[in-house]
């Protein structure tokens, strides 16, 4: 399926790497000491609706910088905590969980992603692979720890690019950094506004990643396993 490309480009959340067990698990675990008592399942729903209050990490626009995300995180988890009161020491806390998830204990690559063994097959036959994804700066520390980083020529995080998906300026610096034509490229990716979407903006051909089988045909490749890729 990918065999027309001479480039490919990779979402990462959801589509190469999901947090292990949940954020709010992860969340939860390390506010004990700090005097939560609620449930991780409170704190996963409290964040995904914080993170869309906020607009996920895309709300940076234009920043770029450590400063600008931790800025961003420090809000997002201030406000997920205030509905129980808020924790002891929250600026404590905040350093702790905000290095706790550059580790790869708190990351789990999806098992078709190494059943596939896709990126190395990939690389091995010379396909230039690049990372595109929101994120912040910690992605580097997070695809090394996990294993990933090894496999791609490049990584664009959103807040280092100051650009992020859908829009044009993150797959424009991608396709620069390739080295190839348009034409040659493809994204996968899990998110249809910023993934497919993004991708079609600048004229790459998308395939999306849907593991769930939440989506019916559509004009676009869709995939439900790595291993449909090969």
């Amino acid at each position: 399926m990918l065999s027309k490309y001479k480039a490919v480009f990779f979402d990462v959340g959801g589509t190469l790497l999901r947090v292990e067990p949940s954020v709010g698990h992860v969340y939860a675990n390390y506010a004990r000491p700090f005097g939560f008592q609620g449930s991780a399942e409170e704190l996963n729903q409290l964040f995904q609706k914080e993170w869309a209050n906020l607009g996920g990490i895309e709300s940076l626009g234009k920043k770029s910088g450590e400063q600008a995300e931790k800025k961003f995180w420090k809000r997002l988890v201030f406000r997920v905590f205030e509905y129980s009161g808020g924790l002891e020491n929250f600026e404590h806390y905040f350093e702790i969980i905000y290095k706790a998830f550059e580790h790869k204990d708190h990351w789990h690559i999806f098992d078709d992603v190494i059943v596939s063994d896709l990126l190395r097959k990939l690389k091995q036959s010379g396909v230039t692979l690049g990372v595109v994804s929101n994120w912040d700066s910690r992605l580097h520390a997070i695809l090394k720890s996990t294993g990933l980083a090894g496999y791609f020529d490049f990584v664009l995080a959103s807040a280092e690019v100051g650009s992020a998906k859908p829009d044009k300026k993150i797959f424009l610096e991608a396709i620069r950094r390739s080295g190839v034509s348009i034409g040659e490229v493809c994204h996968i990716g899990d998110d249809i506004r910023a993934d497919i979407e993004g991708a079609n903006n600048v004229g790459i051909e998308p395939i999306l990643i849907d593991r769930n089988q939440k989506y019916k045909k559509k004009d676009f490749a869709i995939v439900n396993s790595f291993q449909e890729l090969l």
